[in-house]
């Protein structure tokens, strides 16, 4: 889950998702837009219940689906199957393409997709912040006696320009705002030259590490990553930081796994249930 100026996006619906969801707290109702890696069950499969309750919940606000085909005839098919009529609207927009590729684009935040290399058609998400309006110097306001016009054109970064021909430059009145953030979510996938580049300069990059090196010829042949596979793709983007995940069930510990990439990329973590990461 992503909050974006607690705007939530939610990358992947395996089964349990709502379970989850209810464990932690978040309001199904601030979700408008869910990303889907792929098809695998244990990535898509809570797409089904998880409209059925927005259904029983009386929702009306359209919420966006974007995922690899056949999503959306999956989709259809499901909801025609159980005689589920939606009260809301629901696009399911398909991605697709060989390259970096724009799939949202609003007020807060510009969200791309990339190919990844799986057994089946899969993306990876690239969410990058736009640019924050300029920081009000307070003091400032008073001074100049700042209308709130006035305020809005310097928070855009445009200069004043008062009717008597004074000239309030922005930078006067405002200082720069903090650099928009980054975020990245590669699962899953097995490595390939091209990824590091998709990603290029993210603050935080999520990517599976279902295996650590002492099973590479499995995943390789999984098309799954080990976590030095990770911690290359980090490395060669220049990413601020690495959170692992999609363990295999047979490591009891992420400690290995941690250890290993952090000896490519020392900025290495394994993700953690329920724990929150900031980005930038």
């Amino acid at each position: 889950m992503l909050n974006v100026h607690e705007r939530l996006f939610l990358i992947d619906c395996g089964e349990g998702t709502q379970m989850q969801m209810r464990r932690y707290r978040i309001r199904f109702g601030r979700i408008n837009h869910i990303f889907i890696s792929h098809l695998h069950g244990d990535h898509f499969f809570g797409v089904y219940p998880l409209l059925s309750t927005y259904n029983l919940m009386g929702r009306k606000t359209p919420l966006n689906l974007y995922a690899p085909a056949p999503a959306e005839e999956l989709i259809t098919r499901h909801l025609a199957d159980f005689d589920i009529n939606l009260g809301f609207d629901l696009a399911v927009h398909t991605v697709s393409g060989r390259s970096l590729k724009q799939v949202l684009d609003d007020k807060r935040v510009e969200v791309f997709s990339f190919p990844l290399k799986h057994r089946i058609p899969t993306y990876g998400y690239l969410f990058r912040e736009k640019m924050p309006d300029r920081n009000m110097i307070k003091e400032k306001i008073t001074e100049y006696g700042l209308s709130i016009e006035e305020i809005a054109t310097a928070r855009r970064g445009g200069d004043i320009i008062r009717e008597n021909g004074e000239i309030i430059p922005c930078t006067e009145v405002t200082m720069e705002p903090r650099r928009p953030a980054s975020y990245a979510f590669c699962s899953d996938t097995g490595w390939f030259k091209k990824l590091p580049s998709y990603v290029k300069g993210v603050d935080l990059l999520y990517h599976e590490a279902t295996f650590g090196a002492d099973n590479d010829a499995l995943a390789v042949k999984t098309l799954h990553s080990t976590a030095s596979h990770a911690a290359r793709v980090a490395l060669e983007a220049g990413a601020g930081r690495l959170l692992l995940g999609h363990f295999s069930s047979r490591y009891r510990s992420t400690t290995m796994l941690e250890d290993e990439a952090r000896n490519i990329f020392p900025a290495t973590e394994a993700a953690r249930e329920g724990n929150t990461y900031e980005i930038g």
